[in-house]
């Protein structure tokens, strides 16, 4: 059903399916590697980029590409390294970063799953402002080599616009 999903996503306005997905809890490489296997996305050769995360749960995060439209230059993840209110390290998801050219135009994506507010808003917003702070000197550096590189940042972010996370 997601194949189908993916596949159908734009299509309407474009002909074809996306160029480039991101893709949130994934349990492993396997899993993309069989999502774009189905008849659905086979035909557009898609390309997958994923890393494994230390997330407690064993859960990352994912792209997948149409391989004649995404060529990649570079990918990466980012540890987003937080502590909880004891002072215990806690491990989160990765920040995946994949740049590369798209349509021939320099691109950057930023795939993001910052921290939820679990234990409340107020107690967990210093995890979603470090997950910030890795996004934005990622961003910086991809914008230090060539300011013309056009920059994605996307995901689940667990927080509003108006957050702190967002606005600093």
């Amino acid at each position: 059903n997601e194949a189908k999903v993916i596949s159908e996503m734009g299509a309407k306005y474009s002909g074809t399916a996306p160029a480039i997905v991101g893709l949130l809890e994934v349990e492993n490489r396997q899993v993309v590697q069989d999502l774009i296997k189905e008849p659905a996305l086979a035909k557009y050769d898609y390309g997958v980029v994923h890393y494994n995360s230390y997330d407690y749960r064993g859960i990352d995060v994912a792209f997948i590409y149409q391989k004649r439209r995404f060529t990649p230059s570079n990918s990466l993840k980012k540890e987003v390294v937080i502590f909880n209110e004891e002072g215990k390290r806690e491990y989160t998801i990765d920040i995946l970063v994949l740049t590369g050219m798209l349509d021939n135009e320099k691109v950057a994506f930023f795939l993001n799953h910052w921290p939820s507010r679990r234990g409340g808003e107020a107690i967990s917003l210093p995890k979603r402002n470090a997950a910030a702070a890795v996004l934005k000197q990622q961003m910086d550096s991809v914008r230090a080599l060539d300011p013309n590189t056009k920059l994605f940042a996307m995901g689940d972010f667990n927080d509003d616009p108006v957050s702190s996370s967002f606005k600093n």
